[in-house]
């Protein structure tokens, strides 16, 4: 009997084999694998990625910085990078200098981390900020790691269990193979590998656009070379929703020799300053009698000014995402309980200004901006984005700052929506007076640190403000913003100062 038994529980194993056949993933990891085995070979091999100890790269290019430039649409005004990076994987050291200039302002910053310890050198401001041992661990440099494909790849072949095969594509006319794997910060990456060179063309991140709702951050490579035993490529561009962000020279160095001295202190004097809070708490500052500033609530250093009337609210300023702008408007009513919010006034076009506006238009405020501006407001409320407005479509009803100038005011309570324009950071720039206060509400023209280090020269941005508050006779106390905390006029006027005006 025994032996019968055997036979039929073999035969049932075999059958129980046969219909476990490779599954879809299997396939898909497979296939995936097989493009990333390609695109290594073609890159320098294996080995040779996983001898990478150091790198030094330099980009310099320009910078055009979607939803960032002096005015909405095109033409823009560009900036300038300039970036030197120094990794040494093998000790997690790190070193980079960075150089940029655009819309107002200008900056120079060099980044030193080793041991588990970093520290942001301001050139302009002559300040040295720690930076938190979190922000300066291994997981940190992973960021790093997608600069060039090289680096990116070696990252693909110590994690080819999250490879996945999404298809083929095309990409400038050109056939193109795409996988897709999990980086250790957890960003999931799309990389696109030429069927005809087996290089990498580009890899793509996804995030969430003011505007367009879900999209790509592409970063693309071009003209290859050959550096030692290794293929990189020597332009390097990035595209935010199909707009082109920077475009850069790349030149790379791979293994180049280093001493400890490369990832010194930058030579001149720095003042040691506080680090930065890792999170900076929500708060409602009362300036006034009716006047708030509801801060981060939409997000980390992102403020609204809410002003109360007697039969409404005006809130300035719709920062962060709709989410975060519920959380704010919700903050109001709070605070302000028993009144609508009747209008919602930006200061400038910026994404990162005007990202919560929808949630504004959703609970029924009218939308102040300038004449340049009005198309921006109809486009985002038109955005396809999953939020209260599309679930409840509704026009943006839309009041223009005519002449410079628009006054809401109720007899009792008033507030001056000036348009200081044209500014360095935009061509169309609003602030909120309020006379009898002597409070002025402005964005990115003027910022204090959460850390209050000092600030350094004024930017250009600055100055823009200083001359219009001037020119205007505006009598201010108080200068609150939309990133950081509020200021006296004296902290102001000493910041200027710090220029020579």
């Amino acid at each position: 009997m025994l032996q019968r038994v055997i036979p039929l529980l073999l035969i049932a194993t075999s059958v129980a084999y046969a219909d476990n056949s490779e599954t879809v993933t299997e396939r898909s990891q497979a296939q995936a694998r097989a493009v990333l085995d390609r695109a290594v070979d073609a890159i320098g091999g294996a080995e040779a990625l996983r001898a990478i100890d150091t790198v030094r790269l330099q980009l310099d290019g320009e910078t055009w910085p979607r939803m960032q430039m002096t005015t909405p649409y095109p033409p823009f005004e560009g900036g300038t990078l300039r970036e030197t990076l120094l990794v040494d994987f093998k000790n997690n050291r790190l070193r980079l200098e960075q150089q940029a200039d655009g819309a107002g302002f200008e900056n120079h910053n060099t980044i030193v981390i080793q041991g588990g310890q970093g520290t942001n050198y301001d050139h302009r401001a002559h300040t040295a900020t720690p930076i938190p041992s979190a922000q300066s661990s291994q997981q940190q440099f992973t960021q790093y790691y997608r600069r060039i494909p090289n680096l990116l790849l070696r990252q693909a072949i110590d994690r080819t269990n999250t490879l996945r095969y999404l298809g083929p594509d095309t990409f400038d006319g050109k056939a193109q193979e795409v996988f897709t794997f999990v980086m250790p910060d957890t960003q999931q990456v799309a990389v696109y590998v030429d069927k005809a060179t087996n290089l990498v063309t580009k890899y793509e991140l996804f995030f969430v656009d003011t505007f367009a709702g879900d999209e790509s951050s592409e970063i693309i490579f071009g003209d290859y070379a050959a550096v030692g035993k290794y293929r990189v490529p020597q332009t390097w561009t990035n595209r935010l929703a199909g707009e082109v962000s920077t475009r850069a020279k790349l030149r790379a160095e791979i293994n180049p020799t280093i001493t400890a001295a490369a990832f010194d202190a930058p030579a001149g004097e720095f003042a040691r300053v506080d680090a930065l809070p890792n999170n900076l708490d929500e708060n409602i500052e009362q300036l006034a009698d009716g006047v708030y500033v509801i801060q981060n609530v939409a997000g980390q250093n992102q403020n609204t000014l809410a002003v109360a009337f007697k039969d409404f609210v005006l809130a300035v300023e719709a920062p962060g995402t709709s989410d975060g702008a519920d959380q704010v408007i919700a903050r109001i009513k709070q605070t302000i309980p028993g009144k609508p919010i009747r209008y919602v006034a930006t200061t400038h076009h910026h994404g990162d200004h005007i990202g919560g506006l929808r949630s504004f238009i959703a609970e029924g405020a009218t939308t102040i901006t300038t004449p340049g501006n009005k198309k921006v407001v109809e486009e985002m409320a038109a955005a396809p984005q999953v939020d209260r407005l599309s679930k409840n479509p509704r026009k943006p009803e839309i009041l223009l700052i005519e002449k410079g100038r628009r006054v809401i005011t109720d007899g009792t309570q008033t507030v001056e929506l000036i348009d200081i324009g044209p500014n360095p950071h935009a061509k169309e720039l609003v602030i909120a007076y309020l006379p009898q206060q002597r409070i002025v509400f402005q964005g990115d023209m003027f910022f204090v640190s959460p850390n209050d280090a000092p600030l350094g020269p004024p930017q250009a941005s600055t100055l823009g403000f200083a001359k219009a508050v001037k020119e205007r006779g505006l009598k201010v106390e108080k200068i609150a913003s939309v990133h950081g905390r509020t200021a006296t006029m004296e902290e102001f006027e000493k910041a200027v100062a710090a220029g020579g005006e």
